[in-house]
């Protein structure tokens, strides 16, 4: 029974207390705690629900987003799933730490040590867009932690991601570091906004968030150099192109695309008349989804 309450009690003693920056970070999601953790590298901002022995099901957000951007399918999925979603290191109200252009071995030993502060259970790890590269990395490197990958929106670097990526991804990748920041200063609504191009991110609060976030000292080209790290991740993937220890999922707005085509081996489950955002524009959809491919891992975890 000690072994049990563990977890459970240390996650009480992390998400006591809010943040202090909740108004900032977002605010509160219905079933979702809010808090800092110290991972013993960064502190990262994370929102926290739903039953402590229950499933759990880890969301990372993309560019430019936040972790609110899965508010809907977190809302839907936190009656019965441990939903764990967290802002990204230097995104949101996480910590930029110490390294200057994380790759997404550095951000997957973040969330190995969330998952580990956090006492999780092996997770159904869901990655959009940027989100997708760490997501990977982590499963990669921790297949003890993540159960199950699950790619949305977000492709694999060094395993075809460079030649299917839009063109954005490139020019963000090789402009030096703080020109895109100083460029976009003070227009953040106006770019951000062109960027996403998705009514639906707008009208369900994302793209404020986004604004927010990404209007912070320093939060914008922290962004960039995520892309700025993409060859860094993609020389480390060619190292080691061998199939994943894990089960694997391509979960796609609309059609197959560009999670499908870098995850070889992937099953591929296509959330009809979403597009790139699938979180935001099929929110319940994307959540039944996720809610399937848990349930086909609890099975199999009981045969």
């Amino acid at each position: 029974m000690l072994r049990a309450l563990l977890p459970t009690a240390l996650l009480a003693a992390l998400l006591t207390v809010p943040t202090a920056t909740a108004t900032r970070c977002g605010a509160d999601v219905p079933g979702l705690t809010q808090a800092t953790v110290d991972t013993g590298v960064v502190r990262l901002h994370v929102a926290v629900g739903g039953p402590p022995d229950a499933p759990v099901v880890v969301l990372l957000h993309g560019f430019p987003e936040t972790w609110r951007t899965w508010r809907g399918v977190a809302v839907d999925l936190v009656a019965d799933h441990r939903v764990v979603v967290p802002d990204l290191r230097g995104a949101g109200c996480s910590e930029p730490g110490p390294v200057p252009d994380p790759d997404a071995g550095t951000l997957a030993a973040d969330l190995a040590g969330l998952s580990a502060r956090l006492g999780l259970a092996p997770a159904v790890v869901v990655g959009h867009d940027m989100g997708a590269m760490p997501a990977y990395a982590w499963a990669r490197a921790r297949p003890d932690q993540v159960r199950h990958l699950v790619l949305s929106g977000g492709g694999v670097p060094g395993l075809g991601l460079e030649a299917l990526a839009p063109p954005h991804v490139a020019a963000f990748a090789t402009a030096p570091p703080g020109r895109l920041a100083a460029e976009v200063a003070g227009r953040e609504r106006e770019v951000l906004g062109a960027f996403v191009g998705d009514p639906a991110v707008a009208a369900s609060g994302s793209l404020d968030d986004a604004v927010r976030a990404y209007s912070a000292p320093g939060r914008y080209d922290a962004a960039m150099g995520r892309y700025r790290a993409l060859p860094r991740d993609a020389a480390r993937n060619r190292l080691d192109p061998g199939p994943l220890a894990v089960p694997a999922t391509a979960l796609e707005g609309g059609a197959p695309g560009i999670s499908a085509a870098t995850l070889p081996g992937a099953d591929v489950v296509v959330v009809p008349g979403a597009g790139h955002y699938l979180q935001e524009d099929q929110p319940h959809e994307t959540a039944a989804a996720i809610r399937a491919i848990v349930a086909r891992e609890s099975a199999v975890a009981h045969r």
